[in-house]
């Protein structure tokens, strides 16, 4: 398991909101927060992929976190929100049920995932901040490229 020096946590997080959980991004992967656009459905597509949208005259695919997570879509997708990462060199969208604000995390508050909690690279610890548990997403290892490859 990698340690918290090596997997660069703390920092400013964009927070959002996915079912009953807040989750984590580290701003400087992202490029901007743009309200629900109804996607372009490509085909064969697996479950995790909404589409892709065309956001500046880009066209961005877009995953729906609950889809990748397992669990079901919202009952109103309208009232989503797309996060637009840039790694890589690489535009990704990802569904989110709303986006709650910048915070600053600091390291000393980020506790790694042990063992007991289950095997989960895509979470790289949980801040204890003073009104809530963030999960905070390590992106890279979510959307790898063997992880973006075993979607398809």
């Amino acid at each position: 398991m990698r340690g918290i020096e090596e997997r660069n946590v703390g920092g400013q997080v964009v927070v959002f909101s996915l079912a009953e959980e807040k989750y984590g991004v580290e701003i400087s992967l992202v490029r901007e927060i743009v309200k629900w656009s109804k996607t372009t459905e490509l085909p064969q597509m697996s479950q995790e992929f909404s589409g892709v949208i065309k956001l500046r005259d880009q066209v961005i695919p877009v995953i729906s976190l609950r889809k990748k997570f397992g669990w079901p879509d919202v009952d109103h997708l309208a009232d989503t929100k797309y996060i637009i990462l840039e790694f890589d060199s690489f535009l990704l969208g990802i569904n989110v049920d709303d986006v709650d604000a910048v915070v600053d995390v600091p390291a000393a508050t980020v506790e790694p995932i042990t063992e007991l909690m289950g095997k989960t690279s895509m979470i790289s610890g949980i801040a204890k901040l003073p009104d809530l548990l963030l999960l905070l997403l390590d992106v890279r290892e979510l959307f790898s490229a063997e992880a973006m490859e075993r979607m398809t």
